[in-house]
Order: structure tokens, then sequence, then C-alpha cells
């Protein structure tokens, strides 16, 4: 179980000194129970006139500013919305929105209005807020003395609670002047920020994130993949109905004509499946490309080829230097 463990006690002050007696009951009508607001529409989507938020969050140095969530539009379908984190409701010290900050790190949420519980996923971590008790749970194991609060349908959890998922440092640098968090995780490396970068040129979507012992063990047998190839690297592979691929990374010394008559193995393979499967993707499959910029490498194969060889080549050369 991928679950750094911190002592219940600890949790537990930490959340206490964050709220005042009537903390938990913030914007709550009388009479008000967890099941009521779950029952409410957009659990995980925010009420765009709440407002007043004041919380500074900044993420790999980044700071959050706004993100975006689906709604549905009766007979239409649904629509992307926006949300300043400005628009969204305050509250008390030490609470964060959870899916501002897992979206804002390539993760994803989930409503489930049948159990009444949303699930965050964050790499291989998962968080669920059950809106029946307002508990909150990481990778299965419920997080003691901690409540989730449901806001203008906008979930928030203490700051502590994300110092539980591997990898997730969350550093309060609150003043006098105001609060102010600072969240580290492994996206926050230059290898991961090349890679989201580069994806982002591609405009290819986020595939499944593999590290290189797994794409050795995927592909290697079939397509001459080993781990004395790469000493550092991410691989975001392709699903069934889409070939785009990005690898990136560093070579091994003396290594580069292996890896790329590997990478070459593998880009027959999509060219032989999707030469009639799909064929529309074939073309991007023709003009994949692998390059290297020094010690690093990229193979990648997606809409935008080119422009990204000259991101990739860009980025490097601004790293080395």
């Amino acid at each position: 179980m991928n679950l750094k463990r911190i002592s219940a006690g600890a949790l537990a002050l930490s959340i206490t000194a964050s709220l005042g007696v009537s903390a938990l009951a913030v914007d709550r009508p009388e009479g008000w129970t967890p099941a009521d607001g779950a029952r409410g529409p957009m659990l995980i989507s925010p009420n765009p006139n709440a407002g007043s938020y004041d919380k500074t969050i900044t993420i790999n140095g980044k700071v959050l500013e706004s993100y975006d969530y689906d709604r549905e539009v009766p007979g239409w379908g649904s629509e992307t919305v926006n949300v300043l984190l400005s628009e969204i409701s305050n509250v008390p010290a030490g609470y964060l929105p959870l899916r501002a900050v897992i979206q804002a790190d390539y993760g994803s949420a989930y409503w489930d209005g049948d159990a009444y519980q949303s699930t965050f996923y964050l790499g291989n971590d998962l968080i669920l807020t059950d809106f029946n008790d307002m508990s909150i749970s990481v990778n299965d194991e419920k997080v003691e003395n901690s409540e989730a609060l449901l806001i203008d349908g906008v979930t928030y959890v203490p700051a502590a609670v994300l110092n539980l998922l591997e990898g997730v440092t969350v550093t309060d640098n609150s003043t006098d002047e105001g609060e102010s968090y600072e969240i580290t995780t492994p996206n926050g490396t230059p290898l991961m920020k090349l890679a989201y970068q580069l994806m982002e040129t591609a405009g290819m979507g986020i595939g499944m994130k593999s590290t290189p012992d797994e794409l050795v063990e995927f592909y290697g047998e079939a397509h001459g993949f080993t781990a004395e190839q790469i000493t550092e690297g991410v691989a975001f592979l392709p699903m069934m109905t889409s070939p785009d691929t990005l690898v990136l990374g560093k070579l091994a010394k003396d290594q580069e004509e292996s890896l790329k008559a590997a990478f070459e193995s593998y880009r027959q393979q999509q060219e032989d499946t999707f030469s009639w499967y799909l064929a529309q993707n074939l073309p991007k499959v023709e003009n994949a490309k692998f390059v290297t910029s020094g010690d690093w490498f990229m193979f990648l194969i997606a809409e935008n080829a080119d422009a990204t060889v000259e991101a990739f080549e860009a980025a490097v050369e601004a790293m080395e230097k």
C-alpha cells in the first residue's frame, strides 16, 4: 500500500489547531446532515458565485489560480467550466479545495451519486470522501480524526491529508498576513515537467504512465527493451484506440543504437495494427520520432511530432545551460 503514515495524534493536532468549535458547521442550514449535503447537485464541482477563498496554494512552484470541471447541461450534454479559486467559498484554516489541487497535478475526480462519495485519483493513490459521514480515506484506510467539508458544491480536506500521499509534501508557510501552502509532488522533477510540457505540445492525452522497468516488462521480450538502456525516464503508453506514445529519459552509455532499434520494432508493431484498424492514425505512426540531445532521448508518436521535437531540443538545451 502506497501510504505515508503519520500518527493520528499529529494529524488530529494539526486539524484541531486550525478549526474553531463551529468550523464544521460552516454554511450549513439548521437541521443539516451530511446526507442532506451529499444529495445536492455537483458535489465535487463549484458554485461559481460563492467567492472569497483567500489561501495561497503553490504546486511544484506554480501558483494555483483556477481549475476546470464538466457539468451537465439538460438537453444539451455537458460543458467545461473554469473556476477561479477566488470564486469559491473561504473555509477554516488548514483546509484546501481537493479537486483543484488534484487536477493541478494531473489527477482526476469522480462523483458516485448512488453511494454519495467522491473519489480523487493522484498517481497510484486514491482519496475517498464519503458524504454520508464526511469521512476521508486514503488508499482504503480511513484517516482518523479528520472530516471533509462540503460547501457550495466544493470538497475541502485538511492539508495534512495530502501529506499521506506517496511523494507528496505540504509545507505550511502561513503568516499573520495570510495562509499559504507549498505542495511538492513527484511531478515536480525536471523529467516530469518536461514530459507534461511535451505532451501538451504534441496534442496527446495522458496515457498509461509507466516506469522504464514497466516498459521492459510490457514490451521487452517483443521489442528488445532492456533495463540497461535507460538510466531514468518515464513512458506514457497508448490505449487501444490510439497509438499516441511518449517515452522520455536519459540514455545509458553506449545504448543509443539498441534503444533506437527497440523503438523501431515497437513503431512497426503500431504500424501493423493501425494500417487496418482506425487507419486515420497511421500517418502519426509513420511520422514517429526518436531523437537524442546530450544524454536525453525522446520517442514520440503524436499529432504534432515535428513541433514537439523542436520543443524537446530547446528544453534540453536550456536545462544543460
